[in-house]
């Protein structure tokens, strides 16, 4: 695919850029009002001033914006440009509330780009001495980063075709059974659902409001943000038990859960990605009990835990940091996080999907040298029969995933750290997922090329390599002919 340079790009490329760009910043303007009516509640006039004026400037702005233009229909290349493009000035608007809370610039883009991708690694050591609608806003960008604000713009597109290119572009790949818009709206209640679930389940552990939401807003999303500085461990076991269950919900994909709340349990449950996503879980603490019980370590709560915010790529942690654990159950946790969680859901890295791919297909080889010459082997999971270049596309992708994992870690290990802090943080923060062996000081007073690498590898692992690289080249390859 060829992305034309900017200056390339025809009046009605432009526009038609222009029109999805607003569509989207001005729903993310509506969102902003939700952490200024927190701030208002808390009264913290200052929040109030500065989450009232960017959610009035992006929904007024973008509101006429769009009202201005003609609605058109787009292609591939002008949703994947509009996407990065609208991701990139979210990020930036999201860091601005840290910013004018002396925040450096570093680590407050560092904070936005944790938040929406909903990796949940913070430059923030203590949260809850932030403002309340501040603390508030850093889950809220994980909990609508969980969805996307693209999934939320689509509830109102009226254009079939532009909408089923937004949607592919966001890297969404929940079956055309019905339209876009109807698959957005669904994903969309499904999370309020679980939402409102999450909160209530927390308040009866004892949680405040406040917490039990902000919880709910980060487990959910398998984002990982903690309102305190000792993480959601502070709130007891039976907090972390509901915590365990909203991972759990969040790294399923949306379709399965239709299925789930449909009342289509055996379905549900023998979907073959459903069900490795808790082979994997199972076996992953399994595991880890084997090395718990090797070093005689009583910390099975905290290795189970940890297996499903591994896996989830949720990255919230319990009051046992992560060193605390032997080194094959940190191993365990590297491969969990570069596994992930299922297609479609709110987690990020490879996903179960590629991997259930990558074994077919070496299933594929070892049969084709068994049978006959000429045997027809195919790549089948589940009842889906897949395509040549849908696994070659799995393939590689996982490719260049761990190519700019290894690629990462040596730069970390360039700056002193050692080869597993190195492969896990790295791991972590492309995975989206948020847990860290790196504390204190060696964390928070981290170079700052180190925190930008960091927020390179969630931007990627949020937007998925393959898209990023394409428009990369598009942009590149005018420079390349001078």
């Amino acid at each position: 695919m060829k992305l034309p340079w900017i200056s390339e790009l025809k009046l009605e490329d432009l526009l038609i850029l222009l029109q999805i760009i607003s569509n989207m910043l001005r729903v993310f303007g509506v969102l902003i009002i939700i952490p200024m009516l927190v701030a208002l509640f808390y009264g913290e006039t200052k929040f109030v001033i500065i989450f009232g004026l960017m959610a009035l400037v992006l929904t007024g702005v973008f509101t006429v914006v769009r009202r201005l233009l003609k609605a058109e229909t787009c292609e591939f290349r002008h949703a994947l440009v509009s996407i990065a493009a609208v991701w990139i000035v979210i990020w930036i608007i999201s860091a601005i509330p840290f910013v004018l809370h002396n925040i450096s610039w570093v680590d407050a883009l560092f904070e936005s780009i944790s938040g929406w991708s909903t990796t949940g690694l913070t430059m923030v050591p203590f949260p809850e001495q932030l403002p309340m609608s501040l603390n508030f806003w850093r889950a809220f960008t994980q909990w609508a980063g969980g969805f996307g604000v693209v999934v939320m713009a689509l509830m109102f597109y009226e254009n079939p075709k532009t909408a089923h290119e937004l949607f592919l572009a966001e890297g969404r790949n929940e079956d055309f059974y019905v339209s876009v818009t109807k698959i957005a709206r669904m994903i969309i209640g499904i999370y309020l659902i679980y939402t409102v679930l999450g909160t209530v389940l927390f308040l009866l552990t004892g949680m405040s409001f406040y917490d039990s939401v902000f919880h709910t807003f980060t487990s959910l999303a398998t984002g990982g943000f903690s309102s305190v500085s000792q993480g959601p461990g502070v709130f007891g076991i039976n907090a972390l038990v509901v915590m365990c269950l909203l991972m759990l919900l969040g790294g399923i994909g949306f379709v399965s859960h239709k299925d789930l709340l449909s009342g289509k349990i055996k379905k549900f449950f023998t979907n073959p990605e459903v069900a490795t996503y808790f082979l994997l879980t199972l076996g992953g603490f399994a595991l880890i009990a084997l090395d718990l019980i090797i070093f005689n370590k009583s910390l099975f709560f905290d290795g189970f835990f940890y297996a499903i915010s591994a896996i989830t790529t949720t990255g919230a942690n319990t009051l046992t940091a992560v060193n605390a654990l032997p080194s094959v159950s940190i191993v365990v946790l590297i491969l969990l996080m570069i596994a992930g969680s299922c297609y479609g859901s709110t987690g990020g890295a490879l996903k179960i999907w590629r991997i259930l791919i990558v074994i077919k297909v070496v299933r594929r080889g070892i049969l084709k040298a068994l049978l006959p010459k000429g045997a027809i082997v195919p790549i089948k999971i589940g009842d889906k029969v897949l395509k040549r270049e849908e696994a070659l596309g799995a393939l590689s992708y996982i490719c260049l995933y761990i190519f700019f994992l290894l690629a990462g870690s040596i730069i970390f290990m360039f700056y002193g750290f050692p080869v597993i802090e190195s492969v896990f943080t790295v791991a972590s923060a492309q995975g989206n997922v948020g847990l860290s062996m790196v504390s204190g000081d060696a964390w928070y007073l981290m170079a700052p090329v180190l925190k930008i690498l960091l927020s390179l590898h969630m931007l990627i692992g949020r937007m998925e390599i393959i898209p990023v690289l394409v428009l990369i080249r598009g942009f590149l390859s005018p420079i390349s002919r001078i």
